[in-house]
């Protein structure tokens, strides 16, 4: 804003404008200032929501970008175990029985099953995050109230009235956002750390044939692991911790699939799926089934003893 000056430029040099009041000087200035502010408080307001909504799609985008790094990553070593060893390691692995042994066939499945997990977590936090930087980017206020308290402008998605007063961009996001805040900042923090479990297997098979250096590096990945866990619980902002961040999560989530059971089956075709994935998965940690471990000894001894050459298989 530029004021009117004090000085006419004359053809000779300055001369002195008549002097205006101070009076006049300030009523100017606060009459600028007002017709900027749009009134006594309403544009104030505006304009804090614009930078909260502005603070939470660089949050979002933050938690984006390096998820949809990560699930590459993932979705490229998601079967790296599955595969036959080198050759050179083939021989070592006949010679200690690591092509039979139960356990390292745990480790492997138990790699496959954290990638997997790591992968649908991190594709569920791009989502999300895409889909809730549309509403931001289409968000308007629903309601606002003049000074008499009638109702002057509607938008597209509902937030709180004009007259709500956010700490900051966190409270913002709870008070209109929270099932996408908890949902993107849980599901990207397990997915992360269920990647570090699963190269931490993963480097404890690729240096078995020297114990101490894969058990130090195994060590390694889950020391990172636990003092993530560690850092997040002594500094959490909201819900105090990783667990009752996960509580919340769980809670919103059920929440959410219960308020839309009623729009078509995909809500309680979700939950059926989600529980069988835990009871199965359950089972198979408690209860695993070995039974084809017996029929390939047993085809392993009619080979041999039939002076047939047996080729060695990695399951």
């Amino acid at each position: 804003m530029i004021y009117p000056s004090v000085m006419m430029h004359h053809q000779s040099g300055y001369l002195p404008e008549l002097a205006l009041s101070n009076e006049h000087i300030l009523y100017n200035i606060s009459s600028t200032l007002l017709s900027l502010r749009g009134g006594e408080g309403q544009q104030e307001v505006e304009t804090l929501d614009s930078i909260y909504i502005r603070s939470a799609v660089g949050y979002f985008n933050n938690l984006r970008v390096p998820a949809a790094v990560l699930m590459s990553i993932i979705m490229k070593e998601m079967f790296a175990l599955q595969n036959e060893p080198p050759v050179c390691m083939k021989r070592w692995d006949v010679e200690n029985g690591i092509n039979t042994s139960k356990r390292w066939r745990i480790l492997r499945y138990t790699y496959l099953l954290l990638m997997v997990l790591a992968f649908s977590l991190e594709t569920f936090t791009i989502f999300l995050a895409t889909q809730v930087l549309t509403q931001l980017a289409t968000t308007t206020r629903y309601e606002w109230l003049d000074h008499a308290g009638e109702e002057t402008k509607k938008g597209l998605f509902r937030l709180r009235s004009s007259t709500s007063q956010y700490s900051s961009m966190v409270d913002f996001l709870l008070n209109n956002y929270e099932y996408e805040y908890a949902t993107c900042r849980f599901h990207f923090v397990s997915g992360l750390l269920s990647f570090a479990m699963a190269t931490a297997l993963r480097v404890r098979y690729a240096l078995r044939k020297y114990y101490n250096l894969s058990i130090s590096g195994m060590c390694c990945l889950l020391t990172v692991v636990a003092g993530t866990l560690t850092y997040t619980n002594a500094n959490s902002i909201t819900y105090g911790g990783y667990i009752n961040l996960g509580k919340r999560q769980l809670e919103l989530s059920a929440k959410f699939l219960m308020a839309h059971w009623r729009n078509g089956p995909l809500s309680v075709m979700t939950t059926i799926l989600a529980c069988l994935t835990l009871i199965f998965a359950i089972k198979g940690f408690v209860r695993p089934s070995f039974r084809y471990f017996e029929l390939e000894d047993e085809e392993h001894n009619d080979k041999s003893q039939g002076g047939r050459h047996f080729k060695t298989t990695y399951k």
